[in-house]
């Protein structure tokens, strides 16, 4: 093995690429989770190599990855919003997760408000919350009187959806 590229403790950057390969095989992830998977595994493998020393190697692996296009922060996102908003969850709810997930404000905020139809596809998603949790017109029994409609409603608002968007799941086998 003379042209082969070593790091310390015999981790070389060949490894590095297939474990990278192999994690995006199984899922989909972020350039910043990528590097914290591959961190991990530097360290389990070869706790003796510094920090600096590793990162430099994971960064190329990473670039790497991104020129292949085994990893793609934006198709992730939309991968996200997608399945997200056909789970009912909120534009504040997919937000979280996403920013959690280490993509950039910016991004996340241009591709939510950039949807046209953004007002329709959170209703839509508040109806499927509501579906899934039994709550507003979709509950059991009737609900008969304010409290327990204000207390729904409240459910749906602690999911990150605004009070017009609660209103409308709620007056919405009125207008059926």
């Amino acid at each position: 093995m003379k042209n082969i590229k070593t790091m310390p403790g015999s981790i070389y950057p060949k490894k590095l690429k297939n474990k990278a390969i192999n994690y995006l095989a199984r899922f989909s992830s972020t350039e910043k989770n990528l590097t914290q998977i591959l961190l991990k595994f530097t360290k389990k493998k070869c706790p003796e190599i510094e920090l600096n020393e590793a990162l430099k190697y994971i960064n190329e692996t990473v670039v790497w990855c991104r020129e292949n296009g085994y990893v793609n922060n934006y198709e992730y996102l939309v991968m996200k919003i997608r399945t997200g908003r056909l789970k009912g969850e909120s534009a504040k709810q997919i937000t979280k997760k996403l920013l959690n997930a280490g993509l950039s404000n910016s991004l996340i905020f241009r591709t939510l408000k950039g949807d046209e139809n953004f007002f329709e596809t959170e209703f839509e998603a508040a109806l499927t919350m509501a579906r899934k949790k039994r709550i507003g017109p979709f509950a059991h029994n009737p609900i008969t009187n304010q409290v327990e409609r204000n207390r729904q409603m409240a459910r749906l608002a602690r999911a990150g959806f605004n009070y017009e968007i609660c209103k409308n799941v709620f007056d919405y086998l009125d207008e059926t």
